[in-house]
Order: structure tokens, then C-alpha cells, then sequence
């Protein structure tokens, strides 16, 4: 008996100093973090980081926070399958309750069909290709999606740039591209507009001189690349070297330091859509940007502002949640309401989506410059 004793004592004393069962412990909650910290897209996936551990810590020193956070970051090393995984680690050895990530539509994809399969909740707080959260109750999303920011971009070319037609230059195979130039066709299309001609390039290609001979000889008065930085800054160097200055056009893929080295002084005086200005001059940008720069040395960009919100989010749900559980967390996720944060207020809709405002950047010499703000209601 007395060793029974000893042993149950001791196994007691080890389930306390160790935390038990999925949670990680009574008061605290283990959140995976998928995310893109090498390949081609790491410089996001980083950001992300950072923008979550910024927030991790100031959510856990809080007096107000019942559930601290603790988040086990995964490598999706920019590959779909990787992601897919990692996801698999995240929930199946990991044990945890919920997931934020990924930043891209195509890591983004196969997570979700895994957190839909596992039935643990995923919030990707950046990746904005619309068939995403319609997998399953389990996905959700806390930036606008492509229908949003393609809508945008398509108003902005009509009513500000009067642009009576334009070229699109599609990304083939990657359903973010391809997300949004089916949205801004079919809104600049119902603006009165016109699409004269689609292009395409490969993941990967560095060289553009196909979609150049091609845009000269059409001569539009914009150009639709809906990319990511790393091949947009290329093209549009080399389309202005060959001549061509008409303004190119894109969306949140396009924020990113590298775009300025990539483009050279050839990056000025085009437009993008954004969640998140690094150079924004309101209170909660200028503080948000104050307390990141100090801790890591360098200026956030929007994935940093969206993955700190996620966080943020993630705290919200899992102080609300019934019990730290998979499933109870999710519910607590779907009813997130009036939540605010770096990049606008978070209020879930019943098809996991939010609703917010688009941000129109211009891109200067060796900085976003705000152009406007288009509505949410003008980007149908």
C-alpha cells in the first residue's frame, strides 16, 4: 500500500508540474501555428511569427486573460504539401486545440481539408482565396477575401484610374491568382469596363518578356497582376525597362520589403490593396508599429499586423469557450464579435468571413504611400 501510495503521489506530482491532456494545462492552451518560415514566401511566414509572439505575450500578461497561450510553430516551408503535413503534426502528435495559419491560399488549402477532417479549428489570418472557409464549420478567416480585394482593385481602376479596359496577367495554377482576376473581371466587367486579354506566367518564372512583348502590343491602360512579390517585382522591372508605363495593379501578395529591391525605382506609382499600412498615421497603427519595432528591429508589414490580430482573436475564443476543447473552441471562434484590432474590427459572419474596409497603397520609391479607402459595398 505504501508503495501504491508513493506511486500515485508521484505520478500527481508530475500531471502538475506537466499539464495533462490536449489543453497543456487548467489555465493554459496549446495553439499550432502553420506557417511559411522557410521558402520562397519565409519572409511572411516570419513576419507572422513575430506579429503572434508580440501578441502572445502581451495576451498572457494580462490580468483579465483566464487561459494563457502557449503556440508550437510548424514549417509549411512554402509547399502545399508540407502544410499539409504540418498540419497533420500540429493536431494528430501536437495535440492541440486549434491552429492560425497559413499565409498563403495554396498552403491554406490542404491545412483546412485536414482541420475539417480532425475536426479541430483553423483561422487563416491571411489567406484570402474565397473557397477556404467554405470546407467546413471548423475554418474561418479574419482578413477580407479575394471577391473583397479583386472588387476593390476593379472600382479603383473604374472610378479613380477611369480605366476603360485592362489586361490581366493570371499566376497559373495558384488559386490565389486565379481567385482574384476572376473577381476583378467580374467587377470591372459589371462597371462597364473591359478585359482585352489574359496572360499568364509559371510559379517561379523569372523571366517576362512573353507577357511584355504581349502588354506593349496591347497597349491597355492597366494591368491586373494579382502576384506575389517575388515575380511582381521582377516583371514590372523588366516591363519598364522594355518601355511599357502603364500602371500595374495587384493585391496584398504584393506586400513586402523584397518588392522594392526586386522592382528597383520602377516600382513607383503603382497600386495595390492592403489590410495594413506600415506607414499609416493613426493611433493604432503608429503603436502597433512602435512596440514591434522595438522588440525586432524592423517595421511590420500586414501579415505581422494579421497574425498579432489572430492572436489576439484566438485569446478571445478561448476565454469565451466553454471548455478547452476543439470543438468549443471553434463555436467560441464563429462568434467572435466586435473584436478590434491593427487592421480594423473582427466580427465573424455566419459563413466565417469578415467585413471590412480595403486599403489602396501606392507604391512610392522605398514605401507604401495611402491612396484611398474603398468600402466594403463598392467591391461588388
Amino acid at each position: 500500500m505504501k508503495r501504491l501510495a508513493c506511486f500515485m503521489i508521484l505520478v500527481f506530482g508530475f500531471m502538475m508540474m506537466h499539464g495533462c491532456g490536449e489543453s497543456g494545462g487548467a489555465n493554459q492552451a496549446l495553439i499550432g501555428a502553420n506557417l511559411e518560415l522557410t521558402g520562397s514566401e519565409a519572409s511572411w511566414g516570419k513576419d507572422s511569427q513575430q506579429g503572434i509572439e508580440l501578441a502572445r505575450d502581451e495576451i498572457n500578461a494580462r490580468p483579465d486573460q483566464k487561459i494563457k497561450l502557449k503556440f508550437i510553430f510548424e514549417d509549411d516551408k512554402s509547399d502545399p504539401g508540407a502544410s499539409k503535413d504540418a498540419m497533420k503534426k500540429l493536431v494528430t502528435q501536437d495535440g492541440v486545440l486549434a491552429v492560425i495559419g497559413a499565409v498563403g491560399s495554396s498552403r491554406t488549402i490542404p491545412a483546412a481539408d485536414v482541420a475539417t477532417d480532425e475536426k479541430v479549428p483553423l483561422m487563416t489570418h491571411a489567406a484570402t482565396n474565397v473557397t477556404i472557409v467554405k470546407r467546413s464549420e471548423y475554418v474561418s478567416r479574419i482578413c477580407f477575401n479575394d471577391d473583397v480585394q479583386g472588387g476593390a482593385m476593379a472600382h479603383f481602376a473604374r472610378a479613380t484610374l477611369k480605366a476603360d479596359s485592362a489586361v490581366m496577367i493570371v499566376g497559373n495554377g495558384d488559386p490565389y491568382s486565379e481567385g482574384l482576376c476572376a473577381s476583378f473581371k467580374r467587377v470591372f466587367e459589371a462597371q462597364g469596363g473591359k478585359i482585352t486579354e489574359q496572360l499568364a506566367y509559371q510559379k517561379g518564372a523569372q523571366d517576362f518578356k512573353t507577357q511584355i512583348t504581349s502588354l506593349k502590343q496591347l497597349n491597355p491602360p492597366v494591368v491586373w497582376v494579382p502576384g506575389y512579390f517575388n515575380q511582381v517585382g521582377p516583371l514590372i522591372r523588366q516591363a519598364r525597362e522594355a518601355g511599357f508605363q502603364a500602371p500595374f495593379l495587384g493585391a496584398d501578395g504584393w506586400d513586402d520589403p523584397q518588392l522594392f529591391t526586386l522592382a528597383g525605382p520602377a516600382i513607383k506609382g503603382n497600386y495595390f490593396s492592403n489590410h495594413f499600412n506600415p506607414y499609416g498615421t493613426d493611433a493604432t497603427t503608429v503603436g502597433f508599429v512602435k512596440k514591434f519595432e522595438a522588440r525586432f528591429g524592423t517595421r511590420p508589414g500586414a501579415m505581422a499586423a494579421l497574425a498579432y490580430d489572430a492572436a489576439y482573436a484566438m485569446a478571445d475564443a478561448v476565454n469565451r469557450a466553454k471548455e478547452l476543447k476543439p470543438e468549443a473552441i471553434k463555436n467560441a471562434i464563429n462568434t467572435i464579435k466586435d473584436l478590434k484590432g491593427v487592421c480594423g474590427t473582427i466580427t465573424m459572419g455566419p459563413d466565417r468571413e469578415v467585413t471590412k474596409d480595403v486599403l489602396i497603397l501606392e507604391t512610392g520609391e522605398d514605401k507604401y504611400l495611402f491612396k484611398e479607402l474603398i468600402k466594403a459595398a463598392d467591391t461588388k
